[in-house]
């Protein structure tokens, strides 16, 4: 990952580019990419700035590529377009452009930038007073995307992850490095392996047709659902790519407690159909998302006292049940 003492000046060469001089930066969060809000005092307009550097070597992926970038930020002005969800608008740069390169020839760095408008709210926490209704918005919205990827002629090339078995397959690979530090036992990481074995299983016989199969958004859940009043914002298309839809649904219901999974569900089924065997892939993706969790953070020291206290509980709870065919969605906190 390129790194620098000095983001402001990226962000300076960054903004330069879209003509923002006199701005005030504020920070906030460096997981995929470092994204800041960047205030332009010039016309009091506001936007997210995003400079695709992931934090660690494990975010790392073809969606940090010019291309993938770029097909991102097709995917979000197509949806913009043709849908009515309340979404951020990608900006132009001055030479037309969605992804702009930061030459900063001081410190020998070319990391890529995005910008985008600005969406008024807050991070969706499941306490609000009208958590039920937002939480049967996040199912509705989830809906509409997948609808509109349903119908959606992609065009080509779209270069985005794909969430295939392979992928997670890889993921949980490198927790085998959390058996060598002694963050959780060899019998939990046998737990995992078995279970992979058993989603691949889940996964081999889903055929990837058009009605199961196409553009995900891959991470709706924690800080990406941003809410005003009862409207519900999708936000950081970062991780899109392609995948089962069901498997999304499974993402997104890792941030929802048992009571408001259930609503999540109802909103969905308002505008596409779920059956009772739709309960294992949505199952397998709820356990997947928590697998590439583990993943992607398991050489990031900040993260394994979380790791090391949630490791038990998911292969003990969430696992076995799967393993055992039993749901848990709507049974197991």
């Amino acid at each position: 990952m390129n790194k620098t003492n000095n983001p402001e000046k990226l962000i300076e060469i960054a903004l330069g580019q879209y003509g923002i001089t006199n701005y005030s930066s504020s920070f906030i969060r460096h997981n995929d990419n470092l994204t800041l809000k960047i205030d332009n005092n010039d016309d009091n307009n506001s936007y997210v700035l995003r400079i695709h550097s992931p934090i660690t070597s494990g975010l790392q992926g073809v969606q940090h590529t010019f291309e993938g970038i770029n097909a991102e930020m097709e995917l979000l002005k197509s949806l913009n377009e043709q849908t009515s969800i309340n979404l951020q608008q990608p900006i132009n740069n001055q030479n037309g452009n969605y992804v702009s390169t930061i030459v900063d020839v001081d410190n020998n760095l070319t990391p890529l930038a995005t910008l985008l408008t600005w969406k008024e709210g807050v991070v969706y926490t499941g306490k609000e007073l009208n958590s039920e209704k937002l939480s049967y918005e996040v199912g509705v919205v989830l809906a509409e995307l997948h609808n509109f990827s349903n119908n959606w002629i992609i065009p080509h090339p779209f270069i985005r992850p794909n969430y295939d078995i392979e992928k997670y397959r890889n993921l949980t690979d490198r927790l085998q490095y959390g058996v060598e530090i002694n963050l959780f036992t060899s019998k939990q990481y046998d737990v995992i392996l078995d279970t992979m074995k058993y989603i691949k299983i889940i996964f081999d016989r889903t055929p990837k047709v058009n009605n199961n199969w196409g553009i995900i958004h891959a991470d709706f859940q924690g800080g990406n659902i941003i809410v005003n009043n009862d409207t519900v914002i999708p936000i950081d298309f970062g991780f899109a790519g392609y995948g089962y839809y069901l498997f999304d649904i499974g993402i997104s219901l890792t941030s929802f407690d048992i009571n408001l999974r259930k609503k999540v569900l109802e909103g969905y089924k308002a505008l596409r159909p779920l059956s009772e065997e739709d309960e294992l892939l949505i199952s397998a993706g709820f356990i997947l998302a928590i697998f590439g969790g583990f993943g992607f953070m398991v050489n990031n020291q900040k993260a394994h006292e979380w790791i090391q206290r949630r490791m038990p509980y998911v292969t003990q709870k969430y696992c076995r049940a799967l393993l055992d065919n039993k749901p848990f969605l709507l049974d197991i906190e």
